[in-house]
């Protein structure tokens, strides 16, 4: 596949520009920030995965998903976690004679407000999710603008974070001949703190369509384990490195079955 070339020498370039600024985060301190979707960090992760025996005719679908995170400071102690999920797909034919479709998704951009974290390690935020109907083919997207809620919390606890992100969303404009949107995602959050460089977590986003009348079509939940390791290479910045895969035990008809997983995320200097 070459649809990450581009991409991620894109990100090395910019990463190799920022290797001048200074790091003040020990690995331990860093690596639990990797784990909080609302830390207050930059990070530019690049994650693809391969989702085996994806529709009837069971070949792989590929997705590369670019997901920068910029956090600003807005006052009060509060800050305004800004997220995006840029996804780059290759999605294999649904219909006999039709070839492989690559190309833009629809894109996700989150905006959590975050208080100062409480005590006890309680962490949280609120804010908007927004899908865009960026896609560059109808096979590749919903084909709507979509809008709703998007909550997060999780608790840091000795070598454990542990929580969940959620969102839930609703068509509120797009191609009036593709069905309506009623997207509800909650991803887990588990990381466990092997030791300052290497962490074990959980990876996979359950997802439900409401749209879909038969719960037997509504449901995705996964189940999968990653492993990720924090590198500090000299003269660059900080990277962290993530490998997993994960089986889905509940899917509808036609989806993937197995995953597997790899991320890279540059930490920048804000």
């Amino acid at each position: 596949m070459t649809i990450a070339k581009r991409p991620l020498r894109l990100a090395m370039a910019a990463a190799s520009l920022a290797a001048c600024g200074a790091w003040a985060q020990d690995d331990a301190d860093l690596q639990k920030k990797l784990a909080n979707p609302i830390a207050d960090i930059v990070t530019l992760p690049f994650q693809w995965t391969t989702n085996y025996n994806a529709g009837p005719f069971e070949k792989p679908q590929y997705t590369l998903n670019i997901q920068p995170v910029y956090p600003i400071k807005i006052g009060g102690g509060w800050s305004l976690i800004n997220r995006a999920i840029v996804p780059l797909l290759s999605n294999p034919a649904v219909l006999p004679g039709q070839d492989r479709k690559d190309g833009l998704g629809d894109i996700t951009y989150e905006a959590f407000f975050a208080p100062p974290a409480g005590e006890g390690g309680w962490i949280w935020g609120f804010g908007p999710a927004m899908v865009l109907r960026t896609a560059t083919d109808d096979r590749l997207g919903a084909g709507k603008w979509s809008l709703g809620p998007a909550v997060v919390g999780l608790k840091e606890s000795g070598p454990w974070t542990v929580g969940a992100l959620a969102t839930q969303v609703w068509s509120v404009a797009g191609d009036d001949n593709q069905p309506n949107v009623s997207a509800f995602t909650f991803q887990p959050i588990v990381s466990y703190r092997l030791d300052s460089t290497q962490s074990l977590g959980y990876i996979g986003i359950v997802t439900a369509d409401w749209e879909q009348k038969r719960s037997s079509q509504r449901w995705t939940v996964p189940l999968g384990v990653s492993y990720s390791l924090l590198v500090r290479p000299e003269g660059f910045v900080p990277m962290n490195f993530v490998v997993g895969a994960g089986y889905n035990v509940i899917r509808p008809d036609n989806a993937s079955d197995w995953f597997v997983r790899f991320q890279v995320n540059f930490v920048l200097p804000k």
